[in-house]
C-alpha cells in the first residue's frame, strides 16, 4: 500500500490527489483494513459496518476515475479503482461502467489483465471479481473483441482462479460466441460447462442449437438437442462425449 501512496497524477486536480493519498491513509489506518490483511476474510465476510468512504470522497473518487480514462492513464485508474474497492464500498458506487468501458477499448488487453491480477492476490476484493469480469467480458462481446472475451475465459478457468465460472458466466460466452458465428469457441465453453457438472439453461442450449443450424450442421444440431432432453449426470457426461467429438471433428 507505500506504494500507492507514491503514484503521480499528471494533469489531474490536486484535490483529486490528496483524496487519493487520504484513501491509502485511511485503509492503513482501519480497523476493518488491518483485520482483512491479518485474517484474509473477504469485505462479504467481515463482521465490520464501518464505512469508510465518505460521499465527498466518493465523488472525487467518480470524477477522477473517467478523467484518468479520458487522458489514457489507465494504469493509474488501475491502482485507484482497486485501492478504493478496498474500502468495502457498493460496486454501483463507483464509474465502474466508464472505466471497464475504457479497459475494453484499449488495443491490448495490459491494463484489463492487470485489473484482474491485482483482484486476484487481493482476497478482500473477491467479491468484486465476478461482477467486474462479467462486465468487462459484455463490453468485449459488444465490441466485437472475441479473442480478447476468450482470454478471459481461459484467465478464470485456470486452477489457481479466484472466480470460477457459474451459470452466468458461462451463459454470457456461450451466447457471446454463438450468436456471432463463432459455434466453435460456443461448443468450448459449453464443454467446459457440463465438465463442471453445470447444467446449461435453455436458452444457452436454444443459442447452441441455431447456432449450428446457421452453419449448416443439422447432424450435430440434431444429435445435441437430443442429448439435451436429460441432463442429470449420466446425461452431462453423454454431452460431454458428444461434444469431445464434435470439437474434435470440426472443420471450418
Amino acid at each position: 500500500m507505500s506504494s500507492l501512496r507514491r503514484l503521480h497524477f499528471p494533469g489531474v486536480p490536486s484535490k483529486a490527489i490528496a483524496i487519493f493519498g487520504s484513501l491509502c491513509h485511511k485503509l492503513l489506518a482501519s480497523p476493518f483494513y488491518s483485520s482483512l490483511s491479518s485474517s484474509g476474510e473477504s469485505p462479504l465476510q467481515s463482521d465490520s459496518t464501518e464505512r469508510i468512504l465518505t460521499d465527498e470522497e466518493l465523488t472525487e473518487i467518480n470524477l477522477l476515475i473517467p478523467r484518468l480514462c479520458d487522458s489514457n492513464q489507465l494504469a493509474t485508474a488501475v491502482n485507484l479503482t482497486t485501492t478504493a474497492l478496498l474500502a468495502n464500498p457498493p460496486l454501483k458506487s463507483l464509474s465502474i461502467s466508464v472505466f471497464i468501458d475504457s479497459l475494453a477499448s484499449q488495443p491490448d488487453m495490459t491494463h484489463a489483465m492487470s485489473l484482474l491480477t491485482r483482484l486476484k492476490f487481493t482476497p478482500p476484493s473477491y467479491p468484486y471479481l465476478r461482477p467486474i469480469i462479467i462486465m468487462l467480458v459484455t463490453s468485449y462481446f459488444n465490441k466485437y473483441k472475441y479473442k480478447e472475451a476468450l482470454k478471459v475465459f481461459n484467465w478464470i478457468q485456470r486452477p489457481d482462479s479466484p472466480c470460477s465460472p457459474d451459470e452466468k458466466i458461462y451463459g454470457i460466452f456461450i451466447h457471446g460466441f454463438c450468436r456471432k458465428g463463432f459455434v466453435l469457441e460456443g461448443l468450448k465453453v459449453l464443454r467446459a460447462m457440463v465438465g463442471a457438472n453445470t447444467a446449461p439453461t435453455c436458452d444457452s442450449k436454444d443459442c447452441v442449437y441455431r447456432g449450428l443450424l446457421r452453419q449448416a450442421r443439422i447432424k450435430e444440431a440434431k444429435e445435441l438437442n437430443d442429448a439435451f432432453g436429460c441432463v442429470d449426470v449420466a446425461g452431462l457426461k453423454r454431452i460431454s462425449l458428444l461434444l469431445e467429438n464434435m470439437i474434435a471433428e470440426w472443420k471450418d
